[in-house]
């Protein structure tokens, strides 16, 4: 199985899948498949807590959005799903000591059955990695 690193970060990518860094956020995808897997690391001196990760989530809460518990290999936190102009969102929104991750994916709604089980298992295998300063 493939790895994947990021800043703190590290996911076990499922054969077929591709690991790319962009500007601001890494990005997983499969070459043939139909959606995308995006990765926004955020740090801070001291623990995240579960009301940073609310705050990062704010807009959704706001809407109305459930909330689910999740874990996400070694990071905890929450994760809610929903529909928008024919599209299909799943979001998590966890942490691990000083380090949240904002984790999302998307595809066309008629599409989300097709790798939603592929995602969840790779972001149940994600690892904290944290390197000495």
């Amino acid at each position: 199985m493939n790895q994947f690193d990021g800043p703190n970060w590290r996911i076990n990518l499922l054969p077929g899948w591709l690991g790319e860094h962009e500007e601001g956020c890494s990005i997983v995808f499969h070459p043939e498949g139909v959606g995308a897997l995006e990765i926004s690391s955020y740090s801070k001196e001291g623990m995240v807590t579960e009301e940073d990760l609310r705050g990062l989530a704010q807009e959704h809460i706001e809407a109305g959005a459930k909330l689910t518990e999740t874990s996400a290999g070694d990071f905890k936190g929450f994760t809610l799903a929903f529909g928008s102009d024919n599209e299909f969102w799943q979001l998590w929104y966890v942490a691990s000591g000083p380090t949240a991750l904002f984790i999302t994916y998307n595809c066309q709604a008629v599409d989300r059955d097709a790798e939603i089980e592929s995602i969840k298992s790779m972001v149940s295998s994600l690892a904290a990695i944290y390197t000495s300063r």
